[in-house]
């Protein structure tokens, strides 16, 4: 089967359950060809829901995986790219869809802060009650085989990429899926228990769980606000996890505190997706790091776990050593012999730690991340950082976005 063949019979298997449309651009984002009914309006798709510029960074990136768009009204896209010998040849989308059953009246205010006309802003609510609702897990599946029916690629759903979110403090999202609860329990048990291990290989668990479970059933009428209620347990279920595998309970409450204020700042569901990830492998790295550290005194692990817990101070060796009853002298001394670093060395290396967790995973800028972590200025942060990581900032965040 050649590739217009995969994506016919493509079609047809995903419109036994939903009707979704599909889309076919050219690389300059002109509409070749649709299967939606309501081409006059939902074929200037691109400029009007602001698909565009997204869309044209990703590419310019060199991006060629599956890649969400969402519009203000939460609607989602799938984005494929058909590629010939590295030349892009189409930009392919399927949708649009809804993971939530979001109220009409939430679409009416948005599209009346659009400049629109008044019969395009009526055809359009009109059509809002025809978009489906499909669990957000199960749209990842469908980008998953839409990508191997573009290109005969086998991915995971970790390779699904999303837009930058809409704030500093933006991330994304994980989702939760399908209409059943059996097998939920079990597989949450073998995800909680790569927490207590600290085993890195979670996002195969991860995937697991996510096929299974639907997340809150409760409707809130905002998709949002719901995948926000489901990323809230599960970092309260992973921190317990992570606690029961050796993660100081000050570190992982303070941890989880950390994580709900900046999931409740982000403004879209692929801003938390984003988020969900850096959180989790912020968890697991936390939790190998705390296996190693078995052999230290109780004194040695407190000071390791209190700077752990606060990356923005600045501390000096007077103050920490006060916090153990020991010398300065003893103090560094002590901390050296049982970690193998110094006090200094530690300190820097848990605030390129956290700055490498800032670059991925949000869209602070350079200076606003050395000035969070305290460093007296931008240029000593991004020596600093390019000593300890062999890559600069922006180097780093070019190679390792989460966004």
């Amino acid at each position: 089967m050649d590739v217009k063949d995969k994506m016919a019979f493509f079609q047809e298997l995903i419109n036994c359950n939903y009707k979704i449309y599909f889309w076919n651009y050219t690389p300059e984002m002109t509409l070749i060809e649709t299967n939606c009914p309501a081409a006059l309006i939902a074929g200037n798709a691109v400029s009007l829901l602001n698909f565009s510029g997204s869309l044209k960074k990703y590419i310019q990136d060199g991006g060629r995986y599956p890649f969400i768009l969402e519009t203000a009204l939460n609607m989602l896209y799938i984005a494929g790219f058909l590629y010939q010998d590295r030349q892009l040849e189409q930009i392919c989308l399927l949708g649009p869809a809804f993971t939530g059953r979001n109220s009409h009246l939430l679409f009416k205010k948005e599209l009346d802060q659009r400049d629109l006309s008044a019969k395009l802003r009526s055809a359009i609510f009109r059509q809002i009650g025809e978009v489906p609702i499909i669990p957000s897990a199960q749209l990842f599946q469908y980008a998953v085989m839409f990508h191997y029916c573009l290109t005969g690629e086998k991915i995971t759903s970790n390779e699904i990429q999303f837009p930058s979110g809409e704030s500093s403090t933006a991330f994304d999202e994980i989702q939760l899926v399908s209409e059943e609860h059996y097998g939920i329990w079990l597989a949450e048990q073998a995800l909680l228990q790569m927490f207590r291990e600290g085993n890195p290989d979670y996002k195969r668990a991860l995937e697991r769980t996510s096929f299974l479970n639907g997340g809150i059933r409760f409707d809130t009428g905002d998709s949002l606000r719901q995948q926000k209620n489901s990323v809230i347990i599960l970092l309260a279920l992973c921190s317990r996890a992570a606690m029961a595998g050796g993660l100081n309970p000050s570190i992982a409450y303070s941890l989880n505190d950390y994580y709900v204020q900046m999931l409740e700042d982000c403004k879209t569901i692929s801003a938390l997706s984003s988020l969900t990830r850096t959180m989790m492998d912020d968890f697991i790295q936390r939790v190998r790091d705390s296996k190693k550290e078995s052999s230290l005194s109780r004194q040695i692990k407190c000071i390791r776990d209190y700077i752990s817990m606060h990356p923005a101070e600045k501390f000096s060796i007077s103050e920490l050593a006060g916090r153990t009853g020991y010398t300065e002298y003893y103090f560094s001394h002590k901390f050296k012999k049982e970690t193998g670093v110094s006090v200094a060395d530690y300190i820097r290396n848990v605030k390129i730690r956290q700055a490498k967790l800032l670059l991925s995973g949000t869209q602070m800028s350079i200076r606003e991340i050395s000035n969070e972590l305290g460093f007296s200025s931008s240029s000593y942060f991004s020596s600093t950082f390019q000593k300890l990581s062999g890559l600069s900032p922006s180097e780093y965040r070019m190679k390792n976005s989460k966004l």
